[in-house]
């Protein structure tokens, strides 16, 4: 699962645009965007609902795994925010 996981950052590490929003906080972004691009047009809006759960969950996992993991108010944000966004895109098409 962590070679995964480190695939998946390599590949969406190659997004990252340069400001000063880091890039983690990018991806965690673009991770919501999709992942409610992907479940708005089976669940409407409720994917805003999802991927902020799903948010949650990750960040409560980092939470109990410290030594390994960052757990991060601003990555659940910055999820979530990516969720609403794709969930607006996806509605208005």
């Amino acid at each position: 699962m962590e070679a995964l996981i480190a695939k998946v950052n390599a590949f969406l590490s190659q997004f990252c645009i340069v400001c000063k929003v880091p890039c983690d906080k990018q991806m965690h972004f673009i991770c919501g965007l999709v992942i409610a691009a992907l479940l708005t047009p089976f669940i409407g809006a409720y994917s805003i609902l999802a991927v902020s759960t799903i948010a949650i969950l990750k960040e409560t996992y980092d939470y109990e795994y410290k030594s390994i993991h960052t757990p991060d108010f601003w990555d659940w944000a910055a999820t979530t925010l990516g969720g609403i966004l794709g969930t607006v895109i996806v509605s208005l098409f």
